[in-house]
């Protein structure tokens, strides 16, 4: 009987084997994958930790470098105006080694030291009362000294630091908008850029910045007079590259060369010719492109009072850039400009892309330290 038994039993496990077997194999499997996981949880929360220090060092080396970037003298400013949106702290002053050492870098303290945020210089007599408000509504007014005033509004010793893109763009709007809003009250303005931040460790920014109008009143109110009824303007002219290639094929001699030899050659051998040609007309386009700046800057040279040459950008698919112009225009001359860039346009399908007014930035460094 017990036999029996151990026999019925050896048989019924023979035939769950193969059911035993794919459930080991299951199981086995599970744990392999949670085993995986966890090795991939473990490699993520690393990576998580290693990212969050990589960003941690980035921010203190950024705040670091921001401490650091001091502009010399407040002479140079006007070059730093080029490309508003640079954190400036306008420190040295004066220019004398004693009084340098007056003016330093901020140090941290418990309160928040006093500076002064710098959007232009004028010529006035005294201080304006101007009536508007500034970047995060800080009340606007004006500083006079020598003839000259500046306007400017009371903040910390420190750049602005935007938290997102369109706070940056919202800053750089109100810095534009008082400077718009002070010219109608000041007529000629000389526009610093954003952040242009005047501090003094020892003394009150409104005596530093008061002292250096004096100082530099001469420079600044000859800046001032050659700005005088006049507008900055930026003028783009645009070309399709096809009608450049045109323009190439008539002009260049060589060029119309390869192309009569092209036309010549029977269909086979046109291929090598005409990928000759492409090539020719290719390398050609920068001479055609040369030839059309010339005509344009001969064109508008003397209908500005200065022109600021601007280096050409790149632009959309199957066009080219001939022309990247600042023009300082006398205000009674602008119709004249108008004019002249009408008939350029109606020149080889050229396209005109003009706007303005603007402060006069691409001047300001320029006419500021003249060699």
């Amino acid at each position: 009987m017990n036999q029996r038994a151990d026999d019925g039993a050896k048989e019924a496990a023979d035939r769950n084997s193969p059911a035993v077997k794919a459930l080991a194999r299951l199981l086995v499997k599970a744990e392999l994958e949670r085993m995986e996981l966890e090795k991939e949880i473990r490699t993520a929360v690393r990576e998580i930790v290693r990212l969050t220090v990589q960003d941690a060092v980035h921010i203190v080396l950024n705040e670091m470098a921001q401490q650091n970037n001091i502009v010399e003298s407040l002479n140079q400013a006007p070059a730093a105006a080029l490309e508003p949106a640079d954190d400036v702290i306008l420190t040295d002053i004066l220019q004398t080694p004693d009084q340098k050492q007056l003016y330093r870098q901020p140090q941290p303290a418990a309160h928040e030291p006093a500076g002064l945020y710098l959007y232009g210089v004028a010529a006035a007599e005294t201080g304006i009362e101007l009536g508007i408000t500034g970047i995060d509504g800080r009340r606007v007014y004006s500083l006079a000294a020598a003839g000259l005033c500046a306007v400017v509004h009371d903040c910390a010793a420190e750049p602005y630091r935007p938290d997102n893109d369109e706070q940056a763009k919202e800053w750089l709007f109100d810095h534009q908008d008082v400077l718009d809003r002070a010219k109608e009250k000041l007529d000629t303005i000389l526009p610093f850029g954003f952040n242009t931040i005047i501090y003094a460790a020892d003394r009150p920014p409104q005596e530093v910045l008061q002292e250096w109008l004096s100082q530099e009143s001469k420079q600044l109110q000859s800046l001032l007079e050659r700005l005088k009824d006049n507008e900055e303007y930026a003028v783009k002219i645009l070309a399709p590259e096809e009608a450049l290639k045109q323009a190439a094929l008539r002009e260049d001699p060589h060029l119309q060369k390869l192309q009569r030899e092209l036309e010549g050659k029977p269909e086979g051998a046109r291929y090598l010719y005409r990928e000759k040609l492409e090539q020719a007309v290719k390398e050609a386009l920068e001479d055609i492109v040369e030839v059309y700046f010339r005509k344009v800057y001969r064109a508008l040279r003397p209908l500005c009072s200065d022109i600021q040459v601007e280096k050409i950008k790149k632009t959309s698919p199957g066009a080219r850039m001939v022309a990247n112009l600042s023009c300082l225009v006398q205000k009674n001359r602008l119709q004249e400009l108008g004019v002249a860039l009408a008939k350029i346009q109606q020149h080889d399908g050229l396209t005109v892309d003009f706007t303005g007014p603007w402060p006069p930035y691409s001047f300001v460094g320029q006419l500021a330290m003249p060699t």
